[in-house]
């Protein structure tokens, strides 16, 4: 196991399994469909998995959008990012996703999603660290 240091909290919550690596921002308005639980255009499945990305980019509709994930049973089970901006918090706090920022450490899941085969991700409410596994 690695673990690897939060920066910051901003909705705690119980989180393992399945890690998902999407090595860019993405913007939840028009590269999410709320519907499938995917990043768009590769389709990359996030409902279920623990969403490790850059942070987010884009419209005021990715709050309702992240929303939408819940609404359909759709939403990753949390997410990690570099860097958190007010779309994203919104959006995670009114769906309950847990989100934390992990901004000191952001290249070592970076490096071990990237190479593993079946990454996992696992944290409990309260801890300061995110650990990682197979």
């Amino acid at each position: 196991m690695t673990k690897i240091k939060i920066t910051k909290t901003i909705v705690d919550g119980d989180c393992s399994g399945e890690a998902v690596f999407i090595d860019g921002y993405i913007s939840f308005f028009g590269e999410v469909d709320p519907r499938e639980g995917i990043v768009l255009p590769e389709k990359n499945p996030i409902s279920g998995k623990a969403l490790v990305f850059k942070g987010s980019r884009g419209s005021t509709v990715g709050s309702y959008i992240i929303y939408a994930l819940k609404y359909y049973g759709k939403h990753p089970i949390c997410m990690v990012v570099y860097e958190a901006e007010p779309i994203l918090i919104a959006g995670c706090i009114l769906a309950d996703i847990p989100l934390f920022v992990v901004k000191e450490d952001y290249s070592k899941p970076k490096e071990y999603l990237s190479g593993s085969i079946k990454p996992l991700i696992h944290h409990r409410r309260g801890e300061e660290t995110i650990e990682l596994g197979e």
